[in-house]
């Protein structure tokens, strides 16, 4: 194992209950980026393996290397394996929700060398643990909430029979009705 020190953390979805689904459904991943302006953590990191990639920001910013880690939520069998441990400086867990873009930490890494189908070799890396030592919170803001409305249901099943009771149902919507007689007109 290899533990990748002082990386700044960016996107963390590393919450043990909801792996990130969005590229694969079917077995969801925990994963961060790590990114540096250093040219020396770059060269570390191309020299473990790990695919560095290189962004140049519109707004006339220096230049950043960057990094995605991350660990599948099951094995090639199925089973589900242990989540993305999260700990801050003196090894006390942290909740992985809180991790907010900017964060510094050292990150543990499981690697294994395996034949791509052209023959050649590749080094997979398989994120596994974070140690968090500037932990920039995450304080995530409550979504908008709905208002009490009206609710008009239409059962197209009903063959008629019920008229009486459908009448009945509208006579207690008065804003359903009036709405209806607005579109009517």
């Amino acid at each position: 194992m290899a533990i990748i020190k002082n990386c700044e953390i960016y996107f963390a979805k590393l919450n043990p209950k909801y792996p990130n689904r969005k590229f694969n459904k079917e077995n969801p991943t925990w994963e961060i980026q790590i990114q540096t302006r250093s040219k020396e953590q770059k060269k570390e990191w191309a020299d473990l393996g790990l695919p560095v990639g290189v962004v140049v920001p519109d707004d006339d910013s220096q230049p950043y290397f960057k990094v995605n880690l991350k660990r599948r939520s099951k094995d090639k069998k199925g089973e589900p394996v242990a989540p993305v441990k999260v700990v801050d400086g003196a090894l006390n867990e942290i909740d992985p929700d809180t991790i907010g873009n900017g964060s510094v930490g050292n990150v543990r890494i499981f690697q294994y060398t395996y034949k791509k189908q052209d023959g050649s070799d590749a080094t997979a890396s398989i994120l596994t643990s974070i140690q968090i030592t500037k932990h920039v919170v995450l304080h995530r803001k409550p979504g908008e909430e709905f208002e009490m409305t009206e609710t008009e249901v239409i059962d197209e099943q009903n063959d008629g029979e019920d008229d009486e009771e459908e009448f009945e149902t509208q006579a207690k919507s008065p804003a359903v009705n009036k709405k209806k007689a607005e579109e009517a007109f």
